[in-house]
């Protein structure tokens, strides 16, 4: 059973996910997504767990906050793991076969909305390099509550 602080809301329009088995959700790539209602809304220093399997090999947008750089984690944006606080603040990792390899990895993002030189990713328990990071513009605010499989409700990247 999926429970995300009983804030969990279903897209009217159409289911945007389906459950493989009781462990697990498919996200097509295209426009599936699930998107909280009320829950995490306020830019802060936050921590965010998640299994991912993908052999998605382009742009792979795990979370948002309501645009494709407000608070928002993508595996492969330019060939390596990507958070965003904003349009001029942002953190590039490493390059990392395992976010496209086909099998399940556990994935840790540690977001520093003061300073982004101190955001964390970890896979499998290990701490990820830095490739690059700008801080030229503040964190911008979210503007829609957390959604997971897209960078926003509706018209993001997924």
């Amino acid at each position: 059973m999926l429970v995300l602080g009983n804030k969990l809301t279903l897209n009217a329009q159409k289911p945007i996910y389906h459950f493989v088995n009781k462990y697990s959700i498919v996200f097509d790539g295209v426009d599936d997504c699930i998107i909280t209602d009320g829950a995490d809304t306020v830019l802060q220093n936050t921590t965010y767990s998640f299994w991912s399997k993908s052999s998605q090999t382009s742009r792979n947008a795990v979370f948002g906050h309501g645009n494709s750089n407000y608070g928002s984690f993508n595996l492969n944006e330019t060939d390596r793991p990507l958070l965003w606080l904003g349009g001029g603040n942002y953190i590039y990792f490493d390059l990392n076969d395992k976010q496209d390899d086909g099998e399940w990895h556990h994935w840790v993002v540690y977001q520093d909305t003061n300073d982004i030189t101190n955001c964390k990713l970890y896979c499998d328990g290990v701490l990820q390099g830095v490739y690059d990071s700008q801080s030229s513009t503040t964190p911008a605010a979210y503007t829609e509550s957390l959604t997971i499989g897209g960078t926003k409700a509706s018209g993001g990247f997924y």
